[in-house]
């Protein structure tokens, strides 16, 4: 008899425990899915001061805020070479799982979308020749290419990666980061862990979109 109580008050146990555990996970869930609209509110509005809030600290121990402010400028607005249009709206963006690590107290998740932008170059025209060099070129950053005149050209941002997390450094606060793995300055900000897991996502997500366009 007593067996049979002490089994029923363990699988109690392992039930709110179950519960705790769903509830806990469900509200992270929630916590990234409101980051990433933000995100992509903030980039609509052009809100950079309210990007470089959300972003991860130890890129300011590399670029101070204000030059990464230009850069942002620079990325969204273009310059005297380039013009820049993003549409202002949220893409369909995915989230993946919720990885942790003990370390650290480390939670990381990755927000997956697509993006579209037109490109106008102020002071360069391509002929047929010249684009296709370009359309080869943005082909090997996974960007479709499509010219609309001889200087403007929409492009379609395949599989963009945000990597989203938060642990001791962070102060358990949520921030965000592009995944880059051509900027040496990445590799910096992120631990290995975190570098070797956002490359296998990003590398199965592409094989994983592959696989839809052949069939």
């Amino acid at each position: 008899m007593k067996i049979g109580l002490i089994k029923n008050y363990c699988f109690s146990l392992l039930i709110c425990f179950l519960s705790f555990s769903t509830s806990a996970f469900a509200q992270e869930v929630g916590e990234i899915r409101q980051i990433a609209n933000k995100m992509f509110e903030d980039m609509n509005s052009r809100d950079y001061d309210a990007i470089l809030e959300m972003t991860h600290p130890k890129v300011f121990e590399i670029i101070s805020k204000d030059q990464m402010k230009t850069v942002l400028k620079s990325t969204f607005e273009g310059g005297n070479e380039y013009s820049i249009e993003i549409p202002k709206e949220t893409p369909d963006f995915k989230i993946s799982k919720i990885f942790k690590e003990s370390e650290n107290n480390l939670s990381y998740a990755f927000i997956t979308y697509d993006m579209t932008m037109k490109m106008t170059f102020h002071n360069q025209t391509f002929d047929d020749e010249a684009k296709k060099v370009m359309a080869g070129v943005m082909k090997s950053k996974d960007m479709d290419v499509t010219f609309i005149s001889n200087n403007a050209m929409n492009v379609l941002m395949n599989n963009r990666m945000t990597i989203v997390l938060k642990d001791k450094v962070t102060k358990n606060k949520w921030v965000m980061i592009n995944y880059d793995p051509d900027s040496p300055l990445f590799y910096q900000i992120l631990s290995s862990v975190v570098l070797e897991k956002a490359k296998t996502y990003k590398q199965d997500l592409m094989l994983e979109n592959k696989k839809k366009q052949e069939n």
